[in-house]
């Protein structure tokens, strides 16, 4: 026999009885308070994984973005190193150079650019279709020499600044 206030279970239910009824008449057994518990810390989990869901995609967004911005600061190294002239455009090709490279190097990638495309740096290799012998370019050199020469010479008056500009002038 129950008494009134232990809510039928013999005071097994762990208390004074009363957290075992609803409205204070109806009982309510312990395994159905369980299993509520069990379904609210079931909800909990599901949030929570959905939350570390969220966090990881966050996270690799993150580590994708560190990750173009460090090779992009490879890449205008490189290029800087190679004297690029329109850097902007030499990083889009770089970049599409390396996105079709199994294994990404961005050195590599930057001297294929340089031989494929040389008008985009600054000291150019020579190229097979250019001459070989002396172009205008060093006559051009030779003769500022020797104007700076004669100017020197005309300037200073000294014999033998002026007998040096006629040895080098004669020489040619």
């Amino acid at each position: 026999m129950a008494k009134q206030g232990q809510g039928g279970l013999g005071g097994l239910d762990g208390g004074d009885g009363e957290a075992g009824k609803v409205g204070g008449d109806v009982p309510i057994s312990e395994e159905v308070i369980w299993k509520a518990r069990a379904e609210e810390a079931q909800e909990q989990v599901a949030q929570l994984e959905a939350r570390v869901a969220e966090l990881e995609g966050e996270l690799a967004s993150a580590n994708a973005s560190v990750s173009a911005v460090e090779r992009r600061g490879q890449i205008d190294l490189e290029l800087m190193a190679a004297k690029a002239i329109d850097l902007e455009t030499a990083r889009l090709l770089t970049e599409a150079t390396i996105a079709e490279m199994d294994s990404p190097d961005v050195a590599v990638a930057v001297r294929e650019l340089c031989e494929r495309k040389p008008f985009l740096f600054a000291c150019k290799k020579p190229s097979v279709h250019q001459g070989v012998s002396m172009g205008p370019a060093m006559v051009r050199g030779e003769d500022d020499e020797l104007e700076m020469m004669a100017s020197n010479a005309r300037s200073s008056g000294d014999r033998s600044e002026l007998l040096r500009y006629l040895r080098v002038r004669r020489g040619q």
